[in-house]
């Protein structure tokens, strides 16, 4: 990915819908991790492993519950830690995408390797 990194990102950072999540499915974990690597680096903010923080706590509430149901609740869990993006620009959702898809296989493979 290194040599292509600038032209891909740019390209996820715009795609329509159905081509990024087309692209995110056959991704790995790392492959994932990279991106979201590359977006915080691009856009600022929080470290990745502040970003993971907060997904993991918003997947293990504190209050018992189960992991939301939504993934609008995800979205505004992280989006205090942009202040700097503004609301309409989408790249949050595409970096909670990433993110996300990382975190479900990594907790896949760590299944598979449990038993």
């Amino acid at each position: 990915m290194e040599d292509s990194e600038p032209f891909e990102l740019d390209w996820l950072l715009r795609c329509n819908l159905e081509e990024l999540i087309a692209s995110v499915r056959p991704m790995s974990d790392k492959n994932c991790e990279q991106i979201v690597r590359a977006i915080l680096d691009r856009i600022g903010g929080p470290t990745f492993e502040q970003l993971l923080a907060r997904i993991v706590e918003t997947m293990i509430p504190r209050d018992g519950r189960g992991p939301p149901t939504n993934s609008d609740e995800f979205y505004f869990a992280i989006r205090d830690l942009f202040p700097q993006v503004p609301p309409e620009n989408d790249v949050l959702g595409r970096l909670l995408c990433f993110a996300m898809r990382m975190c479900q296989l990594r907790i896949e493979k760590n299944r598979l390797t449990a038993h």
